[in-house]
């Protein structure tokens, strides 16, 4: 039987704080509503629906087409990823601690470097690695490696739900999506929710140490989907941590292409949190993710030019 030695990893804390304000600057308002009108102007123009929301370390909030139900895809990892640390942490158990991935979570052909690495799997891995399987790399194997050993879908969901955010539900595994393609849509959110679920966990009101070091940092080091909201960080002093999520294709149409990310000022502090979600797109699929990539491009370039000018 092949084992990986399990050692702890420690995990320098990132910074998030939120800056205290009064009365709101109406500049900031005008910012907010140019911004507004300036994604609806685009993403009409696309074939796809588009959803957008921005929740800035203000609060000021700005949403495009927030009232559709968007299927999540591996965007739920993050979901899943919190709820996993919660059980961790509220049951004693260290992240540093191994459970067994036997040959039976391996069977589905579906994308899994964790399966690429262990294919005939009969191995001891931390469960830091197995969320950094699904986190980073976006696994679906190890995704329902956690599911089946720590919380299911519908405890994910729960977890989620107790923070006050509503429009999210989780109702199916991996597997259950790679038999049944359909089953995607019950996997769904708003796109300020998902923003509202990042904010949350930004000001550390998610989950607490180690687990929202880690994670912030796993997000940090995403390496999925270069050309959505990370394209606009590549020359940036800010900083993005994100979790994509792709869909099925289906009549010649994609299903879903999704990011949600936090942003970093240069010296570490929560900027602002941001959902793009595109459903239904008849473009290709690099077409499809540039629309993020200029979408977050625009964002990032309003609200950190009104940054300067104050």
């Amino acid at each position: 039987m092949k084992k990986l030695i399990c050692k702890t990893v420690i995990f320098s804390s990132v910074l998030f704080s939120v800056a205290c304000s009064g009365t709101k600057d109406s500049s900031e308002n005008i910012v907010m509503d140019n911004l507004r009108s300036e994604l609806y102007s685009y993403v009409d123009s696309l074939d796809a629906t588009v959803g957008i929301a921005v929740i800035t370390s203000g609060g000021d909030t700005m949403t495009v087409n927030n009232d559709i139900r968007y299927p999540m895809m591996s965007v739920f990892k993050f979901h899943q990823a919190l709820a996993v640390c919660d059980y961790m942490q509220e049951n004693g158990i260290s992240l540093d601690s191994c459970i067994h991935v036997y040959p039976s979570d391996l069977e589905i052909d579906t994308w899994s470097p964790m399966k690429q690495e262990f294919p005939d799997g009969n191995v001891d891995l931390p469960v830091r690695k197995i969320i950094e399987y699904a986190m980073v790399q976006s696994d679906n194997l190890a995704c329902d490696v956690l599911f089946n050993r720590f919380v299911s879908p519908e405890e994910v969901e729960h977890f989620i739900k107790s923070f006050g955010i509503a429009d999210v539900s989780i109702r199916y595994n991996e597997a259950q999506m790679y038999h049944d393609n359909e089953l995607s849509f019950e996997n769904w959110t708003s796109p300020y929710a998902a923003a509202l679920l990042l904010d949350k966990f930004a000001d550390g009101s998610v989950i607490g140490e180690p687990g929202m070091s880690f994670i912030s940092q796993l997000m940090l080091g995403c390496t999925t989907g270069v050309n959505r909201l990370a394209s606009a960080f590549k020359d940036s002093e800010y900083r993005l941590g994100h979790k994509t999520g792709s869909g099925y294709i289906k009549d010649g149409r994609i299903m879903a292409t999704n990011d949600i990310g936090f942003v970093l000022s240069p010296d570490g502090n929560k900027f602002y949190t941001i959902a793009v979600f595109v459903k239904d797109s008849g473009m290709s699929e690099l077409e499809t993710e540039r629309v993020i990539g200029k979408i977050s491009s625009k964002v990032l370039s309003a609200l950190s030019s009104s940054v300067q000018k104050h």
